[in-house]
């Protein structure tokens, strides 16, 4: 048998076992696909419903009504402060710190939430979605909160005048200090409760 005969036999076998290795190969890539899939779901279940919880905890320590005198220790303190002005502003400024948590993994749930719109179905991203915003709401409202009410105070004990709508005032005091028989809390629990059941399924 000539040299080219030989060659040419060879890569014809050479081909078919390509073609023999690949077809082989096709199941087992596809199971390995799905372990990944599976995987990278229940990762991500893990880490929503970990943040899912931690949001909840945080906003209960923002609108817990107790707040420490530590908590103020770091602030720069003016020379010209009245009493009344610093004890205005410890607080809003303990009450700003206990937001930083809270913002940090609302930014971490969002960028799961846009995960999450890829590997999982319509009823689980609808669900993760809607807790992603009810925290979103609460956090913007509870910030706008603190800012509106303590800025106001802080005007009251400059001038030692009371503001015109002290109900408007009261109301923003609900937002930032906690009871846990409250809308807000209750909103922030059904979020919390309603993720945790849809994304249940994925761990049993």
């Amino acid at each position: 048998m000539d040299p080219e005969t030989v060659s040419l036999i060879s890569n014809i076998v050479v081909g078919i076992s390509a073609i023999i290795v690949a077809i082989a190969a096709v199941p087992g890539f596809y199971v390995w696909r799905r372990q990944l899939t599976g995987k990278a779901k229940f990762d991500l279940v893990r880490d929503l419903m970990l943040l899912g919880f931690k949001i909840k905890a945080h906003f209960e320590d923002a609108r817990n009504p107790f707040t420490f005198s530590t908590e103020s220790e770091d602030r720069s303190w003016q020379e010209s402060e009245s009493p009344g002005v610093s004890q205005v502003l410890n607080e809003w400024y303990a009450r700003a710190n206990r937001l930083k948590p809270l913002q940090e993994n609302l930014i971490k749930i969002q960028e799961a939430s846009w995960e999450a719109q890829i590997l999982f179905g319509e009823d689980t991203k609808n669900s993760v979605s809607e807790a992603v915003k009810i925290y979103g709401q609460h956090f913007a409202e509870l910030s706008s909160a603190i800012s509106s009410y303590f800025d106001t105070r802080r005007q009251e004990a400059i001038s030692g005048i009371s503001y015109k709508d002290q109900d408007w005032l009261k109301e923003l005091h609900k937002t930032i200090y906690s009871r846990t028989d409250d809308d807000f809390s209750k909103q922030i629990d059904k979020a919390t409760n309603k993720l945790e059941s849809t994304l249940q399924a994925y761990v049993k």
